[in-house]
């Protein structure tokens, strides 16, 4: 199976950006059934193994839970683990596809996530970068965050400074990996304006922040990781399937994933 099914504008885009949006990635059809798991996954919590984390938001004052989201699960670790749908969303050979051909030939996984933007979540992280969480020999990782809801500013939109993963590492608040709003005024931050079904690619060293979402319904996305396999983890990845290769010399791995 070859794994190339970018266009080369778009690989030039990330080179020179950091970020991709996939427009459309997953169809309705696809969408629907997501959405239903997820649903799944933020409801019935009980019976999940119980190194799949979650973590929980009071619902601010003029805003309820909608009913998507009826327990205002704000984030997850290792959904990975929840059940063979979430394993198969992780390894899905179009993401692996993308990743070979963002990342390179041999690619690994490094950790999955979930974050939801219940109604009235504020984002309290501001700017940053993800490297300094998740150091590596080398900088060659990617997330990929697919969205379930629409987003926009003050929706909980992702923004973006495009181009910052070029400038190497940003300077921080002391004792903190908070990006001082100072150090991005020659950066021109976009909002990514997501629509379900959509996937942005985010590079390991882009400038990014989660947006606020002041609006009555849940904005709710999944996040995976990737990265190569010649850079080696140096923060102690403890996540469900960390390593775990997922293609080599360009070529999927996974025989689960080859049947599809």
């Amino acid at each position: 199976m070859s794994l190339l099914i970018l266009e080369p504008a778009q690989k030039q885009f990330f080179a020179d950006n950091g970020y991709l949006l996939l427009k459309g990635f997953y169809d309705h059809q696809e969408m629907a059934e997501m959405r239903r798991q997820y649903h799944e996954l933020v409801t019935e919590i009980e019976p999940r193994p119980q190194n799949v984390k979650y973590s929980f938001m009071a619902p601010p004052t003029d805003y309820a839970p909608d009913a998507f989201n009826p327990r205002n699960v704000v984030g997850m670790m290792d959904q990975t683990l929840a059940g063979d749908y979430w394993f198969d969303q992780f390894t899905e050979p179009r993401i692996v596809s993308v990743m070979v051909d963002l990342l390179g030939p041999n690619l690994d996984f490094h950790n999955g996530k979930i974050r939801n933007k219940p109604p009235g979540f504020t984002c309290d992280q501001s700017w940053h970068q993800d490297w300094p969480y998740e150091r590596h020999t080398e900088p060659d990782l990617a997330a990929a965050i697919t969205y379930l809801d629409g987003t926009d500013f003050e929706a909980g939109a992702t923004e973006v400074a495009p181009g910052s993963h070029l400038k190497g590492e940003y300077p921080t608040v002391e004792n903190s990996h908070t990006i001082p709003d100072e150090h991005l005024a020659d950066d021109h931050p976009v909002v990514l304006a997501a629509e379900p079904g959509d996937v942005a690619v985010i590079h390991v060293l882009v400038v990014h922040r989660a947006g606020h979402n002041y609006t009555p319904q849940s904005r709710n996305a999944i996040i995976n990781e990737y990265k190569t396999a010649e850079t080696i983890d140096q923060w102690g990845n403890h996540c469900a399937f960390a390593g775990l290769p997922l293609a080599r010399n360009g070529q999927l791995l996974m025989p689960r994933v080859q049947q599809h």
